[in-house]
């Protein structure tokens, strides 16, 4: 288990558009030391991955979070609706409470929506009432081919939607320890 959060490790965690010379003069500290390379790309690389890590156990808690949230709606309302048989079963209306205005008894209900249902969709048809739509995937892919190639072409044509991403580094995790992330640090670089 790690327990111990390195200076580096935390500037990655919060970088931020306002930190990014920081993070620069971090990573300029860290190349320029005089550690071994090995030290500095483990030192790197862990603190980088110490991202996905956090991520990952957010995404658990959170999932746990959204259950919880599901019981405790789910309980609020079994009581809602006990509590209203128990008010029904001795004729009570409402009780007025001191920390609380009141509690009031609800009758059920019900909620209507409208749907339609078409039974019989010719006359509907030969009325006009229908739409034609284009099968995009559908002319995709005939779009280079022979067979409807030059009416596509005349009438459709690709749009290649640039979407620009920086420069990156990666983090390339050791295969034998693939799903371990958590490093041990023996000495701070930097």
């Amino acid at each position: 288990m790690k327990t111990t959060r390195y200076k580096f490790e935390q500037t990655v965690q919060s970088a931020n558009d306002k930190s990014r010379e920081w993070l620069k003069e971090e990573f300029r500290a860290i190349l320029e030391s005089d550690k071994d390379y090995t030290r500095k790309a483990d030192y790197i690389g862990f603190s980088v991955l110490s991202i996905d890590t956090r991520i990952q156990s957010l995404d658990e808690e959170i999932k746990e979070l959204q259950g919880l949230k599901k019981t405790l709606k789910t309980a609020k309302e079994i009581v809602l609706t006990t509590g209203a048989e128990i008010f029904l079963e001795y004729g009570i209306d409402k009780i007025d409470g001191a920390g609380i205005s009141s509690i009031t008894f609800t009758g059920a209900t019900t909620a209507d929506k409208s749907k339609l249902v078409i039974s019989n969709p010719d006359p509907l048809i030969e009325a006009g009432l229908f739409k034609k739509v284009v099968d995009e995937e559908l002319v995709a892919q005939f779009y280079t081919s022979d067979k409807y190639g030059t009416v596509i072409q005349q009438n459709a044509h690709i749009e290649v939607i640039s979407n620009p991403k920086p420069a990156k580094i990666k983090i390339n995790k050791r295969r034998s320890s693939a799903n371990n992330t958590e490093a041990t640090f023996t000495e701070v670089v930097a």
